[in-house]
């Protein structure tokens, strides 16, 4: 009887918890069996790694082969056993010393290479938490092993060298980044010059940005709303070290590999369904486009098409800041604290002047109704484009607006230690206030029924905006009406 042993892990939502893959070479008929509650892709890895290691010219025991996976509890997902699968059973007929110190993900080719696979970085994070020196990946996710250090992150192109390295009688080289070519949202973000006119929408994105607040567009088509939406990331600054780690995990969780470092912008159909907007789907968990936006933009074109059931979805994670996806004995959760961009048009003819709408009145009037009370009170702007734009304007750029963005957050950043709208709303009233004229409006628009309590703290978030984008000291009565009309749309 001889016993391999390899360490790798299982995906649990972007974090991973270890596993240990131990292969058990005994008396019995040919053959391997594998047990550990794995999925589909699991149970049919054996025929890939038998395949994979004869193509490599490596020896395969000729008799009864057992791979556990443990803990023997916890759901195993996913091709990224392969490499580890592969390596134990080697390991058990062989002397692998390196092997004791490291984590190792890949999915094999039946040619023996080592192929790329989704969820590395939550992989080598988990790998650096317990302690473990040394991880093994596939080449293709070199670019995730950036954001990690303290630990030896190399890459294996095929089985032969991962086995030559586990071995002591080669060396994997040491994985690198792309020099940013493959950095989600890098070269791709347009700028604001591009946008005649809508100065009064370019204003309010320049608040939603500095804030971090959540905005509706509502404008006839053509007339700027998807532009200006897409602009958006470009006057955000860059993410910090932090966001840019977390954002990635769960993009290498989603299956994409390229590092995030400016704020993502997702923009799915509005026929997107609850299950790929929040996330979930049969089988293992997927992060929705909640999660893919986390530190950037969710942006819903058309959002008078998205169902009312599935708007109302928002509501929690717009709170929260993530996602809780039950199932079967375990609850999966993905971080969802994104800036949320709606854009509609004016009614169903789109019509901009009502006097040209050829809707009936009650048709415009109802036009949006999917568009809830709660889930509108959560959104602090709400801005017009009009139709009546200019040809040719000198616009300023999304660097020139970026520079203000920054400078305003910095401001926030210094007094609340967050951009305004995650600003704790007992601290806000308590502490900083707006000055008594101000605040004065506020209780009379609350008692008057206009604002609702949760309008009051939003509204002065966004007056708390207004005032660091002007340099000031504390809100005053005119931040506050500002603000007032920017969340009614006047």
């Amino acid at each position: 009887m001889a016993l391999g042993r390899t360490r790798t892990v299982a995906l649990d939502g972007v974090t991973a918890r270890p596993v240990t893959v131990e292969a058990n070479i005994g008396p019995g008929l040919p053959g391997i069996h594998l047990v550990g509650l794995g999925d589909t892709a699991v149970s049919e890895s054996k025929d890939r790694v038998r395949t994979a290691v004869a193509n490599s010219r490596l020896p395969w025991p000729r008799t009864k082969i057992i791979v556990s996976m443990s803990p023997a509890s916890l759901r195993k997902s996913g091709s990224h056993f392969d490499l580890p699968t592969a390596l134990s059973v080697l390991a058990a007929g062989a002397p692998a010393p390196r092997l004791r110190d490291a984590v190792v993900v890949g999915e094999l080719g039946l040619d023996g290479s080592v192929r790329e696979v989704p969820g590395v970085l939550p992989a080598l994070l988990a790998a650096r938490t317990h302690g473990f020196t040394h991880a093994i990946i596939p080449p293709g996710n070199a670019a995730e092993a950036t954001l990690v250090a303290d630990l030896t992150v190399l890459t294996a192109p095929s089985l032969t060298a991962a086995w030559a390295w586990a071995t002591g009688e080669g060396e994997l080289p040491v994985a690198v980044g792309d020099g940013g070519a493959g950095h989600v949202g890098q070269h791709s973000v347009p700028d604001f010059a591009d946008l005649a006119g809508q100065r009064e929408a370019r204003f309010a994105a320049e608040v939603a940005a500095a804030g971090g607040h959540h905005m509706l567009l509502i404008g006839p088509p053509g007339s700027g709303k998807s532009m200006i939406a897409a602009r958006l990331p470009g006057i955000l600054p860059p993410l910090t070290p932090a966001e840019s780690l977390e954002a990635t995990a769960v993009h290498s969780v989603a299956g994409n590999g390229r590092v995030v470092r400016r704020a993502p912008f997702i923009d799915p159909h509005h026929s997107v369904t609850r299950a790929a907007l929040l996330g979930g789907g049969p089988g293992t968990a997927r992060p929705g486009a909640v999660s893919l936006a986390h530190h950037g933009v969710l942006f819903l074109d058309e959002v008078s098409e998205v169902p009312a059931a599935i708007l109302d979805g928002l509501r929690t994670p717009l709170e929260d800041g993530e996602v809780r996806l039950l199932r079967a004995q375990r609850e999966v959760v993905f971080p969802a604290r994104f800036q949320l961009v709606l854009a509609a048009n004016p009614c169903r003819c789109a019509a901009e002047d009502p006097a040209r709408c050829r809707c009936r009145s009650h048709e415009r009037a109802g036009y949006l109704r999917n568009l809830s009370g709660p889930m509108r009170d959560r959104l602090d702007i709400t801005a017009r484009t009009s139709a009546a734009g200019v040809l040719v304007g000198e616009e300023e750029s999304s660097e020139v607006i970026a520079g203000r963005v920054t400078a305003a957050r910095e401001r926030a950043m210094a007094r609340f230690g967050c951009v305004n709208a995650a600003t704790d709303p007992h601290l806000l009233r308590r502490e900083y206030p707006a000055d008594d004229v101000g605040m004065a409006l506020l209780g009379s628009l609350l008692a008057t029924g206009d604002i609702t309590q949760r309008g009051v703290d939003r509204a002065l978030k966004l007056a708390w905006t207004l005032a660091d984008l002007e340099g000031a000291g504390q809100p005053t009565l005119d931040h506050v009406h500002r603000a007032a009309e920017l969340r009614e749309g006047a």
